[in-house]
């Protein structure tokens, strides 16, 4: 799907978005991206299969918030372990660790917002790329896009 520019109304059912690969069981599609915010956040709708995961890591650069739309998981926000369900909103501020599983039996869905949005849609296409091929490389990502994994 094409993003247009700011001035332009979004309208993105669940499965037209661009789906990116982010990790066993994760996948992560743009709903807003950076061009059509000029960079200062991107939406993202993602699904998490039941046992798929968000590798526990932190933004150097942005703070992210999660919002669950179906399903159940284990969740951990820097140090604080806790349940979270359709309906729950998780802040992650920069530099702030997470961690998703999904601990239920049916796909998990979630919204997330990004801020800033300049370097989301590159870091979730070189991550897809990388776990595609297979040669996932970590300091490359820190490097280029500030996500460090734990």
């Amino acid at each position: 799907m094409k993003q247009p520019t700011s001035k332009t109304a979004i309208i993105c059912p669940w499965e037209n978005s661009q789906k990116f690969w982010m990790a066993d069981g994760e996948y992560t599609g743009i709903v807003v991206g950076q061009e059509a915010t000029g960079g200062s956040y991107v939406i993202t709708n993602g699904v998490i299969a039941p046992g798929g995961f968000v590798p526990d890591h932190y933004h150097k650069w942005e703070d992210q918030t999660f919002h669950v739309i179906e399903g159940t998981l284990e969740a951990k926000i820097g140090d604080q372990f806790v349940e979270i369900s359709a309906g729950d909103t998780v802040f992650c501020p920069k530099g702030v660790s997470h961690y998703m599983k999904n601990t239920g039996s049916v796909p998990a869905k979630l919204i997330s917002y990004i801020l800033p949005g300049k370097w989301a849609e590159d870091f979730m296409a070189e991550t897809s790329r990388q776990n595609k091929s297979g040669a996932f490389d970590p300091e490359k990502i820190e490097q280029q896009f500030g996500v460090v994994y734990l």
